[in-house]
């Protein structure tokens, strides 16, 4: 019969071919971004529970990434760790080297909580992202991290109240949108699940702001002049900045503004 040759040899499509070469691709990617997460959580776990400032501070920059002025971090680090908060609160997870910082200050028995809008990826809490930053936790810590959420969302916030299970936030760090509006919603939505006495603290309060910064700047004036505060500014560079607030018996009452410390002396 004529034009049986063709059947008895089949070809695969080119288009096939190319979603095979494809799918090795991405699984070669995903298999080095696991054999790289592994490498980290091994080291994650080389760093001691009560790891001094400059040992966390140490790995979480060169293994992590830290977008934040070393000094005023270390200012803020040695705050928390006298507070010893067993729960923790961050909004901003970013490039995780804060959080990893809260791990090491916190209490044995802390349950750390972080949201951020980055999806993790099709693995959701078996990524990479989301293995490294579970090994953060010593002792008897937890970790949760709460990716792809919007923390502006009443679902969010109703989520976060699922995992504190009635317990109050001992320390609240705002580092996600940096909208005026944004950080006043923030601050607006998870403030009153912090505790009595409990620390509440902003990044990127800087009155010389960068570009990306200026409406955090523009909230920390606002902010200020209802509030008694403590900040750290320090250096030249635009941005940076951290401010703390420390929680009265409630948040409709104001107390007489403090002068602050800007690092001058």
């Amino acid at each position: 019969m004529t034009g049986s040759n063709t059947n008895r040899n089949p070809r695969y499509p080119s288009d096939f071919k190319l979603n095979v070469i494809n799918l090795i691709q991405a699984s070669t990617s995903y298999l080095d971004r696991y054999a790289t997460a592994l490498g980290q959580v091994q080291r994650v776990r080389m760093v001691a529970p009560n790891a001094t400032f400059a040992e966390a501070y140490a790995f979480a920059e060169a293994d992590l990434g830290i977008l934040q002025n070393r000094e005023e971090i270390q200012w803020l680090f040695e705050l928390v760790r006298a507070a010893r908060p067993r729960v923790v609160l961050e909004i901003g997870l970013d490039l995780g080297g804060t959080f990893f910082l809260w791990s090491r200050a916190a209490a044995s028995d802390a349950h750390l909580i972080a949201i951020d809008a980055r999806e993790t990826g099709r693995f959701g809490d078996w990524s990479p992202f989301h293995l490294v930053g579970k090994s953060f936790a010593v002792d008897s810590q937890r970790v949760s991290l709460m990716m792809g959420a919007d923390s502006h969302s009443e679902a969010t916030r109703e989520r976060v109240a699922t995992l504190l299970g009635g317990r109050p936030v001992d320390f609240l760090f705002i580092d996600g949108d940096h909208s005026r509006d944004g950080v006043w919603q923030d601050f607006n939505m998870y403030s009153p699940l912090v505790t009595p006495g409990g620390l509440i603290a902003f990044h990127d309060i800087s009155p010389n702001p960068a570009e990306s910064t200026q409406g955090v700047a523009r909230f920390w004036r606002e902010f200020t002049s209802k509030y008694e505060t403590e900040e750290r500014v320090l250096g030249h560079d635009q941005g940076y900045g951290i401010g703390i607030y420390r929680v009265r018996g409630s948040h409709s009452s104001t107390s007489p503004i403090s002068s602050g410390n800007r690092g001058d002396d």
